[in-house]
């Protein structure tokens, strides 16, 4: 199933007319190997242009930008990352006995398990959403909310809480949150591989195979 997403990955998503490449040409697909269950991987078109991809069970990212060869490094940079990846869709004060925080969207998947750490003048609470993104907490005054989400780790968010009598908030992903933004991210090109650190996975030794 792997090598029929990445055979898919190099015909449908990154179609190209390539000119006349020597056999040590740096622009190519190059394929992560060696890490189960996960398909990854980047697109190097010979404009300096990439495209990125990783998915893992129902999980899917992508990325975009410039890239630039210095010596034997890759160097990856895209668009500049967007302040907030979470957007407040209402915040009010509810008769009740909780501060309850709930995300929504339509996969349901997403919202189940999100990390929330409450700040308040007597210190910090954190607590997870169940299977419905919901969260309660005690009810207190909330100076602000830290948001986790752990299939989104490179997009965690701060929200301060500037009316202090609310106590409900709801919120929602921005659209770019599957997008995977780079800055001045370094890989070593050696032997047709791209080795390294991957921008989702802990670690620096992954190698991504250039496809033949």
């Amino acid at each position: 199933m792997k090598k029929v997403f990445q055979l898919l990955f190099s015909i449908c998503f990154f179609v190209s007319p390539l000119p006349a490449q020597q056999s040590d040409d740096v622009s190519g697909g190059y394929f992560l190997e060696g890490v189960q269950e996960t398909a990854s991987g980047f697109q190097l078109k010979p404009n300096y242009t990439f495209t990125f991809f990783f998915t893992y069970g129902g999980l899917d990212r992508y990325g975009s930008g410039r890239w630039a060869q210095e010596k034997n490094s890759i160097v990856f940079n895209s668009r500049v990352k967007p302040l907030r990846d979470f957007k407040l869709l209402s915040g009010r004060r509810v008769n009740d006995n909780f501060v309850t925080v709930k995300f929504t969207d339509k996969n349901p998947a997403l919202v189940n398990g999100i990390e929330c750490t409450l700040y308040t003048a007597r210190g910090r609470q954190k607590l997870f959403t169940d299977k419905n993104g919901i969260v309660k907490f005690p009810k207190q005054q909330v100076d602000s909310l830290h948001i986790f989400s752990p299939l989104f780790p490179d997009h965690p968010f701060t929200f301060i809480v500037t009316n202090k009598i609310q106590n409900n908030f709801e919120f929602a992903f921005e659209k770019w949150v599957a997008e995977v933004f780079f800055e001045d991210f370094t890989l070593l090109f050696t032997n047709n591989m791209l080795v390294g650190q991957h921008p989702l996975l802990n670690g620096n030794k992954f190698r991504y195979v250039k496809n033949k």
